[in-house]
């Protein structure tokens, strides 16, 4: 089966619409502002250049010769020339470090002292609470 650049239709949304959550009453736009994170979010609601999205997955299609793994990162071809986005280049676009922090060996989380401060914040009590038993606000900031 060939793919054709104009067989495919390129559906473009906002992630993550901050105006339309507070006219429904979940106003969650603070928390992302606290955190300086409201480029990162204007970045993933800018514009879609669907011609270069169309090419892109056409050409993804066609060409699976795959380079050897060395780096995290994102590799294209546009007209012949050859694209890598790192994940370097991500965090410094959305100004955030690009390492992660991961911690093994940790204890069983049913003794952690941070219980308490968790079930306070997310159920609004010092009892383990459920998915059904948080506010709207905070299913809203769990989903994105």
């Amino acid at each position: 089966m060939s793919l054709e650049e104009w067989d495919l239709n390129v559906q473009v949304e906002n992630p993550v619409d901050f105006v339309s959550l507070a006219h429904h009453g979940c106003d969650i736009k603070k928390y992302y502002e606290a955190q300086d994170l409201l480029n990162y979010f204007d970045m993933l609601n800018g514009p879609t250049y669907m011609n270069l999205v169309r090419h892109f997955w056409v050409r993804a299609q066609e060409e699976m010769s795959l380079e050897p793994f060395i780096v995290t990162e994102i590799r294209s071809s546009i007209m012949g020339i050859s694209v890598f986005i790192s994940k370097e280049q991500i965090a410094w676009v959305i100004r955030r470090a690009s390492e992660g922090r991961f911690v093994s060996g940790l204890d069983n989380n049913k003794t952690s002292p941070w219980n308490d401060t968790v079930n306070k914040t997310m159920f609004n009590s010092t009892k383990n609470g459920k998915y059904c038993d948080l506010s709207r606000e905070h299913k809203l900031l769990l989903k994105i």
